[in-house]
C-alpha cells in the first residue's frame, strides 16, 4: 500500500494533548511530514458542565474519532484513560507508547474537611474509603493549568491530578504528594498515550512497527476488563496491571458494587484476563 510521506494527526488542542502528540510523532512517525490538526471535543466546548451532564462515554475523543472515520486525519492521539470501552468497528489501537507514572497525587494541603477538588467517582470514592479524615469534595473542570489557577485563587485546599500529566508539562515540582496503590488505584490506561487509526491503514502498519509491546498487553488487559463491565473513565473504577516475568497481574476494585479482584496470566491471555476480572467486580 502506498503511503504519503505527508499525514494529518488529529490531537485536542490543551498543552498535555499536544505534548503527546508531538511524542507520537517522534517516536512513530519521525520520517514523515506530520500536521497537527487540533480538534475540540465536547468534553473541551462544554467546560463548565459535568462529564456526566455532557454526555458521560467519550466525550474527549468522539469528535476525533469522527474525523479519523471520515478520513479528514490519518492518526489521532488520545490519552488512553479517555478512551470508551467501545470504539467504532473501523478503528484500532495501533499503538502505545511506553506507560508513564500511572499513579495519581495532590497538590495543596490535605487536611480534615478540606476542599479536594476532583470531577473523578472514582477519586471520589477512593478518598472516601481509604482515607481516615473526611474531606469536603468538590467538583473541578479544565486543563491542568486551570485547575491549578483554581486551587491558588483558593476555590480549592487541595486538587487531584494524574503525576503522568504534571511530568509531561514540567510541573512535578509542584506535587506534594504522589498516593501508593492502596490509597488510590488509577484509572484504566492512565499514564499511556494511544494512536489510534484506521484498521488496515498503512499508517496503522507504521504505527505496529513502533508500538511499546509490555505496554500494550498491560492496558489491553485494563482494557477488556472495562468492556467486560460496560464502563469507562468515568466509572468508578480502579485497576492496574503489571509485568512478572512472561505473565500479567491484574488488580481491579468496583466501588459500584464493592467487589475487587485480582487475578494472573501469561502474557499472551491479556484479553482473557481483563474478562476474568471484570466478570468478578460486576
Amino acid at each position: 500500500m502506498f503511503l504519503e510521506a505527508h499525514m494529518n494527526i488529529g490531537v485536542r488542542g490543551s498543552k498535555l494533548a499536544i505534548d503527546y502528540a508531538k511524542r507520537v510523532e517522534a517516536q512513530c512517525f519521525k520520517s514523515f511530514q506530520t500536521n497537527l490538526v487540533k480538534i475540540k471535543t465536547d468534553g473541551d466546548i462544554f467546560e463548565n458542565k459535568s462529564i456526566q451532564d455532557i454526555g458521560g462515554k467519550g466525550v474527549f475523543v468522539s469528535a476525533i474519532e469522527q474525523q479519523l472515520v471520515d478520513k479528514k486525519i490519518d492518526v489521532a492521539v488520545h490519552s488512553f484513560k479517555d478512551l470508551p470501552a467501545v470504539m467504532d468497528d473501523s478503528l484500532e489501537i495501533s499503538a502505545v507508547l511506553k506507560r508513564n507514572d500511572p499513579r495519581d497525587c495532590y497538590i495543596g494541603t490535605l487536611f480534615p474537611h478540606a476542599k479536594v477538588g476532583t470531577g473523578s467517582p472514582r477519586r471520589v470514592a477512593q478518598l472516601k474509603e481509604n482515607f481516615n479524615v473526611e474531606f469536603d469534595v468538590m467538583p473541578i473542570r479544565g486543563n491542568i493549568d486551570t485547575r491549578i489557577k483554581k486551587l491558588e485563587e483558593g476555590q480549592y485546599d487541595a486538587i487531584i491530578l494524574a503525576v503522568a500529566g504534571l511530568e509531561a508539562l514540567g510541573l512535578e515540582h509542584k506535587i506534594k504528594k504522589i498516593f501508593p496503590f492502596s490509597k488510590m488505584l488509577p484509572c484504566v490506561g492512565q499514564g499511556v498515550i494511544a494512536v489510534q487509526t484506521r484498521k488496515g491503514s498503512s499508517h496503522s502498519d507504521v504505527a505496529k512497527l513502533n508500538n511499546h509491546w509490555n505496554t500494550y498487553y498491560s492496558v489491553m488487559a485494563e482494557r477488556a476488563m472495562l468492556q467486560e463491565i460496560d464502563g469507562d473513565c468515568h466509572t468508578a473504577v480502579g485497576a492496574i496491571s503489571s509485568l512478572v516475568g512472561d505473565c500479567i497481574n491484574l488488580k481491579a476494585i468496583n466501588y459500584n458494587t464493592g467487589k475487587h479482584y485480582e487475578s494472573t496470566s501469561k502474557l499472551l491471555e491479556y484479553k482473557l484476563l481483563g474478562e476474568e476480572v471484570g466478570k468478578n467486580i460486576k
